[in-house]
């Protein structure tokens, strides 16, 4: 008799269970695994066309971020300001 069920007759739906347990569990794992080689892949092609835009325009897209995210801080204080008076 199995584990999970206490009748003989209900051995092959344990094994079915099982079964279905071990193939879900080496798919997540699968999934995990690509999912981590697509990050570490898109981080690099990101990383390095960053650079070669800032390399070969003279633009400094970091830059540009940074005073972009400072200036929307500013922003939203002086909406919060606005709010509190």
């Amino acid at each position: 008799m199995g584990r999970i069920f206490k009748t003989p007759k209900d051995d092959s739906v344990e094994e079915t269970l099982r079964a279905m347990h071990l193939a879900n569990t080496v798919d997540n794992v699968y999934e995990w695994g690509i999912g981590w080689v697509r990050t570490v892949i898109a981080f690099t092609i990101g990383v390095l066309g960053t650079s070669a835009l800032e390399y070969y325009t003279n633009i400094g897209v970091w830059e540009l971020t940074g005073e972009w995210a400072a200036s929307k801080v500013e922003e939203t204080g002086q909406w919060l300001l606005g709010l509190v008076s």
